[in-house]
């Protein structure tokens, strides 16, 4: 049985200060993107797990080969979160957590399948980190 990896989604500042923690500490992470641009940016700048989805079909939305552990996603506008929730719930059977600066959509987060709702002014989450 392989290594859980962790998804990051949402790459506003929050999410890349994330992603340099998690590479800091050593734990295995995918970044989800729904854009060809960011995907080829991060593959640019060295990162090699990135996965790219098609956000408005829910067919390609494939299982990733790797094994999936907790999902964190970083609020960069409500109905891209909606999805990538929508996308992730059947992955994992571990948490999601949505990162927001709002505190509208709680209950829409929630109904789509996110455990945990962090609100942040910083986005510094590390703490939430098992590891």
């Amino acid at each position: 049985m392989g290594e859980e990896h962790i998804i990051v989604a949402g790459l506003n500042e929050a999410g890349k200060a994330f992603i340099k923690t998690l590479v800091f500490r050593g734990l295995p992470f995918i970044v989800l993107t729904n854009s060809k641009l960011e995907e080829r940016q991060l593959r640019k700048h060295g990162l090699n797990n990135v996965l790219y989805v098609n956000t408005n079909d829910r067919n390609s939305w494939m299982i990733p080969e790797k094994i999936i552990g907790d999902v964190f996603i970083f609020e960069s506008s409500l109905a891209l979160s909606c999805r990538f929730i929508q996308c992730c719930r059947d992955w994992t059977s571990g948490s999601i957590y949505v990162i927001t600066t709002h505190w509208n959509p709680r209950v829409i987060y929630k109904g789509l399948g996110a455990d945990h709702i962090v609100h942040s002014q910083t986005g510094e989450i590390g703490f939430l980190l098992k590891k």
